[in-house]
């Protein structure tokens, strides 16, 4: 219909213009008739020709981007055969045989086995590859004599993974033992068990409230418990919700050492200068730390902004690059201190979603006297300013909805300001690009 009034408005402009006494030739008229629709014709056909060129530019476009996303199936394909999870040929085209491999190397690091890599996973393997690549895995013998190539995913992840492996090459007992025996944090030094008269062992205080080991062996007990699982815990299905924060911590804790290794690299500091910055920081900020296992938030976010506001000068950029180097390295170099006291430098630069490491931190007492209630509070503090105040989430973005969902259907089950001394620190400079 549209295209018939359009016919009609030319030809009654063209009958518009013409004399009467050329409209009385009928064959004058018919051609300006004709006049009329071959010039409509051809606009049209000239409309048609932008029209195809148009779609030659789009399908060029979308098979550029298709070239793009075959090379990056291309590269994940390969990756995965390399690291012993068959995903067939490298030909970019992730058919069934490359889902099942994508989640089985999900299922192997203790992600959800979807068999679609996020960002953040992605990134994880083909760094992996790289390293491997370069021979990084040279570093790791024993991770290789007993793993294969597939440990070298979770040591270059974590450095410290590879120290199950020291002491002769025998695996720690608590990773080793298959009666699922959990860990709950036996002093290692106290005195061995006494014998019975009847040939027993008097009994061990495994009371859950103990602190674990270390964080590195509560993240590799918890990741034996996600295989077991054949996958995460999701909010739908929080039946424990230990496991299931547990499993938050670790991979908050892996994402965090991955980012700390990216900002470390361009600060132009080596890493035993910062290991020695942030013991520092820790120290400095202790008065703060101390403080976490009271659940009090606005008083340690008070002390804490105090105390970095006097170290860093009020510089907050510098504050938070410190922050997020010192918080991968202290979890890289298994010191909860040391992460703790990055964490309440992240808090004072107003990163309040960083609150979820102190509810880690307090649930399982790493660095921190143990509260569940305290470890409730921080975890949300955390959410809350995700969801309400519109923070930007520093934990796996592209899983903040299903992160947030699960911290509270797990917790759904169950003094005077310090004033800093002046003068800040004597701290390298980092390299933040203002130079």
């Amino acid at each position: 219909m549209k295209k018939r009034n359009g016919i009609a408005a030319i030809v009654a402009a063209t009958l518009a213009i013409t004399t009467p006494a050329a409209l009385a030739d009928s064959n004058i008229g018919a051609f300006a008739v004709g006049a009329a629709v071959g010039a409509l014709i051809n606009n049209q056909v000239n409309k048609n020709k932008q029209q195809q060129q148009k779609q030659r530019t789009t399908t060029q476009r979308s098979s550029s981007v298709n070239s793009y996303q075959r090379q990056q199936n291309r590269q994940v394909q390969a990756a995965l055969n390399e690291f012993g999870f068959p995903a067939g040929t490298v030909d970019g085209q992730l058919g069934q045989r490359s889902r099942a491999a994508i989640s089985n190397y999900q299922s192997y690091m203790g992600y959800q086995p979807t068999g679609y890599l996020d960002d953040f996973q992605r990134q994880n393997l083909l760094s992996a590859q790289q390293k491997l690549q370069a021979g990084g895995g040279a570093a790791y013998p024993q991770v290789v004599a007993n793993e294969g190539v597939q440990g070298l995913l979770k040591a270059f992840n974590d450095p410290t993974y590879a120290d199950r492996y020291r002491n002769n090459g025998v695996q720690n007992a608590a990773v080793q033992n298959n009666q699922g025996v959990v860990d709950r944090g036996i002093n290692q030094n106290a005195a061995a068990p006494v014998a019975t008269g009847g040939g027993g062992f008097a009994p061990l205080n495994l009371s859950p409230t103990q602190t674990p080991s270390s964080m590195a062996s509560h993240c590799e007990l918890v990741s034996g418990m996600t295989q077991a699982n054949q996958g995460v815990v999701l909010a739908s299905n929080v039946t424990d919700p230990e496991q299931a924060l547990g499993e938050q911590f670790c991979e908050a804790r892996s994402f965090a050492i991955t980012q700390s290794q990216g900002v470390l690299s361009q600060a132009g500091q080596s890493e035993d200068q910062m290991a020695q910055a942030c013991g520092q920081i820790a120290d400095l900020m202790q008065p703060a730390t101390s403080q976490i296992g009271t659940g009090d938030v606005k008083l340690v976010a008070t002390q804490a902004q105090q105390l970095a506001n006097s170290a860093f000068n009020n510089d907050m950029a510098t504050a938070q690059a410190y922050g997020e180097i010192c918080l991968g390295l202290g979890y890289r170099q298994d010191n909860a201190s040391m992460a703790l006291g990055a964490a309440t430098v992240l808090l004072a630069a107003g990163q309040m979603p960083y609150a979820e490491i102190m509810g880690h931190h307090a649930r399982w007492g790493f660095g921190t006297t143990v509260s569940a209630s305290a470890s409730n509070a921080w975890y949300n503090t955390a959410v809350t300013s995700m969801e309400q105040g519109g923070a930007q989430p520093v934990f796996l973005p592209s899983k903040t909805a299903e992160r947030n969902a699960v911290i509270k259907a797990s917790i759904a089950n169950g003094a005077a300001p310090v004033q800093a001394a002046g003068g800040g620190l004597a701290l390298p400079a980092l390299n933040l690009g203002n130079n």
